[in-house]
C-alpha cells in the first residue's frame, strides 16, 4: 500500500532470486518512475501516488527514446519472475484452472487474425499471475507496469511460439516449482524484449 515500506535490499534479493547489484537498478528504476522512495539510512517506501506518476514518466520515457525503454523492460522482468515464483507457491488450484483455461482459449484464436482478442487474453494470463501472488502491493504494481506496456504489447507479432513461453510458466506455477516458474517467465520476459526493441528501432527509422 503506498507508504509502506519495502523488506530490505538483501531481504527482496534473496526473495526474488537476483543479485544485489541487479535488484539495485531495478529499485532505482522504479524509483525514477514514481513507484517507490529510496531514502538514505531509512529504506525504500511505496509511493503515494503511483499510478498517475509512472504512466506519465512512462509515456515521457517512450518519447525519450529506447534506452529508458530498456530501463522498463527490464524493470517488468525482475517484478515478474518474483510474480511468477510467489504464484508457484501461492496460487489456489481454481487460479491455476483459469490460467489454463485462457491458454486454451488463446491456442484456439491466435492464429485467426483476431489480435485485438488474444492481446486481451495475454493481459488476462499476466494479471491472474500477480493476483497468485495474494500480494496487494504486487498486484498495484502489476496494474500499472501494464497500463504503461498495453500498447507496447499489443504491437508485437502473436506466434505459437510465445504461446508456448507463456505455457511454459504455467506448467512451473501448476507444478507448485517457484524456480521453474520463475526462470520460465525471465525467458518468457527476455524473447519479448528482443522482439520488441528491434521493431522499435525500424519503426523509429520509418518516422525519421
Amino acid at each position: 500500500m503506498p507508504g509502506d515500506q519495502l523488506p530490505s535490499q538483501r531481504e527482496l534479493a534473496e526473495a526474488l532470486g537476483v543479485g544485489m547489484s541487479t535488484l539495485r537498478e531495478a529499485l532505482q528504476s522504479l524509483q525514477s518512475m514514481g513507484i517507490v522512495d529510496m531514502r538514505h539510512g531509512e529504506g525504500t517506501f511505496v509511493t503515494s501516488q503511483p499510478n498517475d506518476m509512472y504512466d506519465r514518466l512512462v509515456t515521457l520515457s517512450l518519447a525519450i527514446g529506447e534506452t529508458d525503454l530498456e530501463m522498463l523492460l527490464e524493470s517488468r522482468e525482475i517484478l515478474e519472475t518474483g510474480f511468477a515464483f510467489y504464484a508457484a507457491n501461492r496460487a489456489t488450484d481454481k487460479q491455476i484452472d483459469a490460467l489454463f483455461d485462457i491458454l486454451e482459449t488463446e491456442h484456439k484464436i491466435i492464429n485467426q487474425g483476431r489480435k485485438k482478442e488474444v492481446h486481451e487474453l495475454d493481459m488476462a494470463f499476466h494479471h491472474l499471475i500477480a493476483e497468485m501472488t495474494q500480494n496487494k502491493f504486487l498486484m498495484q504494481i502489476d496494474d500499472t507496469l501494464f497500463n504503461a506496456l498495453d500498447e507496447l504489447l499489443l504491437a508485437l507479432p502473436q506466434t505459437f511460439e510465445g504461446w508456448q513461453l507463456h505455457y511454459e510458466v504455467a506448467v512451473g506455477i501448476r507444478d507448485r516449482d517457484p524456480f521453474k516458474a520463475s526462470e520460465a517467465m525471465r525467458t518468457l520476459i527476455e524473447a519479448s524484449a528482443a522482439r520488441y526493441l528491434p521493431f522499435l528501432a525500424n519503426q523509429q527509422k520509418i518516422t525519421e
